[in-house]
């Protein structure tokens, strides 16, 4: 049995990985200023996420806010979201209810990489290798990239893809992420022991049940441990148990995996508002084989590795798990069959990292990089640090910019509360910076809001910047008004013109909260 004690480069590079994990949120507790819950350069993701979390406590399922009037029944459950609504439904505030995941999400991911490391290389610097590429592995293409400006498309592509392998940013506001690739993580080591003939049935027991949650909290990383398991256990089926044997004997892993995998397809099916979602993730652009290059750079000698016979069902899985995701992704990308195939390369760092030092040793002997320490080091550093440096980088800029909605105002804080603590229902009207924070902080709908969710999004966005910035005639804004169906009016301190006169006598009444004003409507109609 293998050793539990840690080692000191993993004690190490797990506290460096704990550090990077909470910086972007320590950086933004810093400036003294009320949260919003945003947390990465794409903060409109995690005030939906808030969005789930309040609605989720109110109603148990996941009901969408971004539009009015709010979808009034939904099968949507998810148990991370579920959880953290509890919680906010019992008084704890809802940023922090979703930010304890953090206490689980970085130990976790931290203990199934360095587990799976420990599974497959020998003791001693190659694990330590591994384990920091797998954790902080990155181009350094991006931060290289940074100081040109011609490069915007491609530039931004870079970024978008990091985003997905940096492990890190897992943890900047993606803890869901985490915890599913770490679940993906431990359940291919259960499933190696699944393999053994004398295997205890409490091993088959955890299996189903990571499996399960794996799936249910992100069905790429579900799908992925779906299909590393079946085609190990086919490749391998001559060692221990025979083939059939050992797919009866998966059955319940399978049903287990395979059941929030078949839900998650029925609900994209039946309810609306995932059509909506799917339609606009189906626009965003395909990695290019240049981004796709650069983003793997860091693990260019896995390509050795792949030259080498598994030896065994562990090793086949730590080569077949990166085709898949791969795979994965060019599948729903171009079939639409899912959505947003970026997520399905998550996680693929610690297998390619794990490749790439075994490459490196099938290149020179294990002898000859203790001789030359240094190098090895080197290298690790120059795929490491660049790459982190230049993403923690890219989040102190954001912070700085507060082009994202970080932040609330003292009287944007005050006009939320205000339209949360109004009896009844209602839906809100406002510019889409300040409605991206209205689900999350007053459990009410907007006319406007996430990307993903909204209707007609480009369009609701340039309309409600105009209403606000009084650039619309009195007609077409008296129009917008009626047609949105909203009962609050909310304009934020960026946006000061006076709708008073706009609203004439639909005005019920008009509160000012220092720069921030909140209109409410008379016979409102969502």
């Amino acid at each position: 049995m293998r050793s539990l004690k840690a080692s000191k480069g993993e004690i190490l590079l797990g506290a460096a990985f704990a550090f990077v994990s909470v910086a972007v949120m320590a950086a933004l507790l810093s400036r003294g200023r009320i949260l919003t819950g945003a947390e990465s350069q794409v903060g409109a993701d995690q005030l939906q996420y808030l969005s789930w979390v309040v609605s989720s406590g109110e109603h148990l399922s996941i009901r969408s806010l971004w539009s009015i009037p709010a979808q009034q029944s939904s099968a949507f459950f998810h148990p991370g979201f579920l959880i953290s609504g509890l919680l906010n439904r019992a008084g704890v505030d809802v940023v922090l209810s979703y930010q304890l995941w953090k206490l689980l999400a970085i130990p976790l991911v931290v203990a199934a990489f360095a587990a799976y490391v420990r599974e497959l290389l020998p003791k001693g610097g190659a694990r330590t290798a591994a384990l920091a590429l797998a954790l902080f592995g990155l181009s350094p293409a991006g931060a290289i990239w940074s100081w040109n400006r011609l490069v915007g498309g491609f530039r931004g592509q870079l970024e978008f893809a990091a985003g997905e392998v940096f492990a890190p940013s897992w943890m900047w506001g993606y803890m869901m992420t985490g915890i599913a690739v770490a679940l993906m993580v431990i359940g291919l080591l259960l499933a190696q022991r699944a393999t053994r003939p004398d295997s205890a049935a409490v091993t088959g027991i955890l299996l189903c049940g990571t499996a399960f949650l794996c799936s249910w909290l992100q069905p790429w990383q579900g799908a992925e441990l779906v299909g590393a398991v079946l085609i190990c256990d086919l490749a391998m089926a001559d060692v221990g148990l025979g083939r059939m044997a050992l797919l009866r004997r998966r059955l319940p892993f399978l049903l287990a995996a395979l059941a929030p995998l078949i839900y998650y397809r029925w609900l994209s099916g039946t309810e609306d508002v995932w059509a909506i979602a799917a339609e606009a993730n189906n626009r965003v652009p395909l990695w290019s084989l240049g981004v796709w290059a650069l983003t793997l750079l860091p693990w260019l000698p896995a390509i050795r590795a792949y030259g080498r016979r598994p030896s065994d069902w562990q090793s086949l899985a730590l080569r077949v798990v990166p085709l898949l995701m791969v795979g994965e992704f060019a599948f729903v990308g171009l079939s639409h069959a899912g959505t947003f195939p970026f997520h399905a390369v998550q996680g693929i760092s610690l297998f390619l990292g794990i490749l790439a030092v075994e490459g490196m040793l099938l290149l020179k002997d294990a002898e000859w990089w203790r001789a030359r320490l240094p190098l090895g080091v080197g290298l690790c550093l120059i795929m490491c640090v660049p790459g982190t440096v230049h993403r923690l980088n890219l989040m102190r800029l954001e912070i700085h910019r507060s082009a994202q909605p970080y932040f609330l105002e003292p009287g944007e804080d005050a006009a939320l509360k205000a339209i949360a603590s109004k009896p009844g229902s209602g839906g809100v009207l406002a510019p889409i910076k300040a409605a991206l924070s209205v689900p999350a902080h007053t459990g009410r709908p907007v006319w406007v809001g996430e990307l993903s969710w909204t209707p007609d999004f480009r369009a609701r966005v340039a309309a409600a910047e105009k209403l606000f910035r009084g650039q619309m005639s009195l007609s077409s804004a008296r129009r917008l008004i009626d047609s949105s169906g909203a009962r609050f009016l909310y304009s934020d301190c960026g946006h000061q013109s006076d709708l008073t006169h706009v609203l004439g006598s639909r005005l019920l009444q008009r509160a000012n909260y220092g720069c921030a004003r909140v209109y409410e409507l008379k016979g409102w109609k969502s």
